[in-house]
């Protein structure tokens, strides 16, 4: 059995450099080294020396534009930053007085007479109101929850009248010192009617 060996000869060409140039004023042959053209007597300059002057200028110019930025002034830098000035406002709660009560005034009669007549408006017109009521004390005693209590004398077989309460102890240990038919003036609020007009929360002037 044969074998065949193929041998592959790569043939190298070989670029060879030209070693003349042309002048580039007087086109004469010179050699490709030459600065000067041995004919004209003029220099054969290159393109690097132009790259060169163009890189130089360029610097030089981009160092002039640098240099006229003005550093930062050094008292920008260390500027106080200015503190929270905020101040607490006082709580208009706190400082606002309280309204006074705005207190009516009205007779025991009065006050019965409007609720015996339309129950729904006299709870329109007084219920929770602060009213001043004076006349006669027609009775003194407690109710089942042994609450104190006096009424106002009314008209003669009235069966409902004005019941006014007492919570406090310093007002109760007055009405002890009370009998039917004294005069009194005394404040409280309306509690609206059941069975009698109600005063709750009395307290004597």
């Amino acid at each position: 059995m044969q074998y065949y060996v193929f041998h592959i000869k790569k043939e190298r060409k070989s670029i060879e450099t030209p070693k003349t140039k042309k002048c580039k004023f007087c086109q004469s042959e010179l050699p490709q080294k030459a600065s000067v053209c041995p004919q004209c007597g003029k220099k054969q300059g290159g393109k690097a020396k132009w790259v060169i002057a163009v890189i130089v200028v360029l610097l030089i110019f981009s160092a002039l534009a640098g240099g006229g930025e003005k550093p930062a002034s050094s008292s920008e830098e260390n500027a106080p930053v200015a503190e929270n000035s905020t101040t607490t406002e006082p709580n208009k709660t706190e400082t606002e007085e309280t309204a006074p009560v705005e207190i009516m005034e009205i007779s025991p009669a009065d006050l019965l007479s409007s609720y015996e007549a339309n129950e729904v408006k006299g709870d329109a017109l007084y219920d929770g109101k602060t009213m001043r009521l004076s006349g006669t004390v027609g009775s003194i005693g407690k109710d089942v929850l042994e609450e104190v209590y006096i009424t106002f004398a009314g008209e003669e077989f009235a069966i409902t009248s004005v019941q006014c309460y007492f919570s406090d102890e310093a007002q109760i240990e007055k009405v002890m010192e009370l009998q039917e038919g004294d005069t009194i003036t005394l404040v409280g609020v309306c509690d609206g009617k059941f069975g009698n007009v109600l005063i709750k929360d009395c307290v004597f002037e």
